[in-house]
């Protein structure tokens, strides 16, 4: 059976990709270990076909995916219980098949499309004590030709959306941890954590499209990427009972790279304003076999939301849920 039509897109995408990847440990001291790795990706994308509004010269297209990737891990024990790591790794983002395909007639994906591409560094420090749990992580993480959209004219003076990269953004970072635990008698425990990561994420160079011109956002906040979030929890346990709490906050952050604060008429940017919320759980289990889980979510009834999509199922803002209570019964045989 075949099938006929005047289909505006009719295409075909195939990615084919080969990778050697080599990684060792090496043992300079009892106390000191360094873990190299190299990694290489070979492949291509190939895109082949028709799209009605799109220019019959620029099909097939061919992208190479082609990087060599290094990476550097190391570890030093200061003792039993304590230990100062940290590590280096290149990676990369291919263009995909979304990258390279315009939306609308109204848009054009440049010629020269570049794979992103960037580094990620850590350095930290582990503690895990009688009775203290402790972990501070510094990052870095370069991230290189960022895909977005410019303006332009075509050769008719035609305005135009272009497909391209826009430019480079940095992110620097801690993550902490902090669990203090003790034992109050023999049938009674109780712990307290603390899970924290302060992040600030800008652009380098770079600029964006706003209606039918550029402009520069170096020094912006990258979207979508709140300065601080934070866990913060406490459990006690008596005998066969368990009771936590857990309190979650999330700062405010952007949702288009122009840093936009007053929400557009669908809502798809704006601020995203930073929530906290507060959970409940509690357990008992009634044998070795059974267990009973009761779950109080959101218990303050928070009206909030993480993000403002601008595709499906549609832009504006995604309300999450608000107070919920479950009870779970638990067994094993």
């Amino acid at each position: 059976m075949s099938i006929t039509g005047n289909w505006g897109r009719d295409l075909h995408f195939k990615t084919q990709n080969i990778a050697i990847f080599v990684e060792n440990r090496i043992n300079l001291t009892s106390k000191l270990a360094i873990s190299p790795g190299f990694r290489i990706e070979s492949g291509e994308s190939k895109m082949s076909g028709i799209i009605s509004y799109y220019d019959p010269e620029k099909l097939p297209n061919v992208i190479p995916h082609r990087f060599p990737l290094f990476g550097l891990n190391a570890d030093y024990q200061l003792s039993k219980n304590q230990n100062l790591y940290a590590g280096f790794s290149q990676a990369y983002r291919p263009v995909i098949f979304k990258d390279i395909i315009p939306a609308s007639i109204y848009e054009k994906s440049s010629d020269n499309l570049k794979d992103a591409n960037g580094y990620n560094f850590e350095a930290g420090y582990k503690g895990n004590f009688e009775k203290l749990r402790v972990e501070f992580t510094y990052f870095q993480l370069l991230y290189k030709n960022r895909l977005g959209t410019l303006a332009q004219t075509d050769a008719k003076g035609n305005f135009q959306i272009l497909r391209t990269n826009i430019g480079d953004s940095f992110t620097n970072g801690l993550e902490m941890f902090v669990e203090y635990y003790t034992r109050i008698n023999d049938k009674a425990n109780f712990s307290i954590f603390s899970s924290t990561s302060l992040m600030q994420a800008k652009y380098l160079k770079a600029e964006i499209r706003s209606g039918e011109k550029n402009i520069s956002i170096e020094g912006n906040f990258v979207e979508s990427t709140p300065q601080v979030i934070s866990r913060n929890g406490a459990t006690f346990r008596y005998r066969k009972v368990s009771l936590t709490s857990l309190f979650s906050y999330t700062a405010k952050s952007f949702a288009d790279a122009l840093n936009t604060v007053q929400p557009s008429a669908n809502g798809s940017v704006g601020l995203v304003p930073a929530y906290g919320i507060l959970d409940f759980n509690a357990t008992y289990r009634i044998s070795s076999n059974l267990l009973l889980k009761l779950n109080l979510n959101n218990a303050t009834n928070k009206q909030y939301f993480t993000k403002r999509p601008q595709f499906y199922p549609g832009p504006g803002i995604w309300a999450s849920d608000g107070r919920s209570v479950n009870l779970t019964v638990s067994t094993r045989f």
